[in-house]
Parts: C-alpha cells; structure tokens; sequence
C-alpha cells in the first residue's frame, strides 16, 4: 500500500537513512536504493532488523532495479522505539552488510496493544522447511534406489534362470546333433553295403546271363544222344594199362 524509498550504503557509512513507522502495520514497502554498488540478478537480499527488546526479526528480501525490496511485517512493528537494521546481499558463497540504518516505530493507540514481539525468523523457518523437504525427498530418492535394486535382482534372477535354460536347451541340442551325425553315419554305411550287394548281384546276373547266353541254343536230346553214344563206344574199348 505505501512505499518507502530509503538510501543504504555498503562501501561508507554515508548518510544513515531514518526510517518511520507505524506499530503493528502490515501494508508498508520499504525500498532500499544501494548508493554505491550494483546489484543484479544473481544476488538475494534479506533484512536484518534488531528491536529495542533485543529480539530480532530476520527475513529474506528481493531484488529488483538496482533495489532491495522488503515488506514490513507485524512482528517487525511490534515494539515502538528505535529500531536497528541492515540489509545483506549474497552471491553464492560471498556476503556483503550494509552499514546501519534506522527503524524509529511509533506507538499505535488504535490496536497495537494485542501484539506480543516476539522474534521472527522467516529464514530459519524456511531453512527448517527446506531441510524437512530435502530429507523426504532424499528419503523418497532411497526408496525409490532400493526398490530399483530389487527389480534389478529379480531381473538379474530371471536372467540367470533364462541362461540356464538355454545353456540346457543348447546342450539338448547339442545332443541331438550328434545323435543325427551318427544316425547319418550308420546310413551312409549301410548305403555303402547296399551298393556293394548291388554290384554283386549285378555280376552275379551278368554271369548267369553269359551262361545262358552259351546254353540257349543247345539241344537236350542231342547232349543225351552223344552220352549215349560215347558210353556204347567205351564198353567196347579195350584199355591196356601199360
């Protein structure tokens, strides 16, 4: 709702800007122009402001324009008096302060009355918060590691089931081979028996048939005939042993 634009230095003291409020706002912007740095878009800011009570309210800021903008917050007004403040402007590891400034708060008679001060620490919470988170997200991170290595394991087991399936199936087969080589073998001999047998009966018809071939024309009665003949002249042969 209202802005306040406050100078702040990081390099010299310079002016020390004076800041007033109201007790128990909650609409006010504070701009702080840095006079005598750059900021940009790799930097974060935050706000550091002391009460007169000793506590603290510590919150996290944002840049923009060469500008570090905070809003003001209940717990920031809560106490009236002079209030001590300084701005923080980070790049990664690297920190820079400024040099003090001045919250003077004011006492507020319309409903000031029902806020208790109390230290406020947005960065802290926050922090907790993100440590909270980063922890079940490494939580989740674990599980999810560790149910992948059971899948793993299992898969590694089915693997390892597979190949010893097929190691087996192989030998199976292996086995079979074999026995088809040495079924081929028993064939190819008995094959080459065959033939052999084959030749022979093949010279044994060759043979018959030259005999054929040399009888066909022979006459039976004939052959019977000169039996015949040759035993009549034998009886009547004289042999003389000498």
């Amino acid at each position: 709702m209202i802005q306040h634009i406050v100078p702040v230095y990081f390099m010299r003291k310079g002016i020390q800007a004076v800041i007033e409020m109201v007790q128990g706002d909650s609409g006010r912007e504070v701009l702080f122009s840095a006079q005598d740095i750059v900021l940009s878009s790799d930097m974060s800011a935050k706000i550091y402001i002391e009460k007169p009570s000793g506590l603290a309210s510590y919150r996290n800021a944002e840049i923009r324009d060469n500008l570090v903008s905070v809003k003001a917050t209940t717990q920031m007004l809560a106490e009236t008096g002079t209030c001590l403040g300084q701005i923080q402007v980070y790049r990664e590891t690297e920190k820079v302060t400024s040099f003090l400034f001045l919250l003077k708060v004011q006492k507020s008679i319309v409903d000031a009355s029902g806020i208790e001060s109390k230290d406020e620490f947005t960065i802290l919470e926050q922090t907790i918060q993100e440590a909270i988170a980063a922890i079940k997200d490494a939580t989740d991170a674990k599980n999810a590691a560790t149910d992948a290595a059971k899948k793993a394991l299992q898969a590694a087991a089915t693997a390892d089931a597979s190949t010893s399936n097929a190691d087996l199936k192989a030998l199976e087969a292996q086995r079979a081979a074999d026995d088809a080589a040495a079924a081929a073998g028993r064939a190819d001999s008995a094959a080459g028996k065959a033939t052999t047998e084959a030749g022979k009966a093949t010279t044994a018809a060759s043979n018959a048939n030259a005999v054929y071939e040399k009888l066909k024309d022979i006459s039976v009665e004939q052959i019977n005939d000169d039996i015949l003949s040759i035993k009549s002249t034998l009886n009547k042969t004289i042999i003389v042993e000498g």
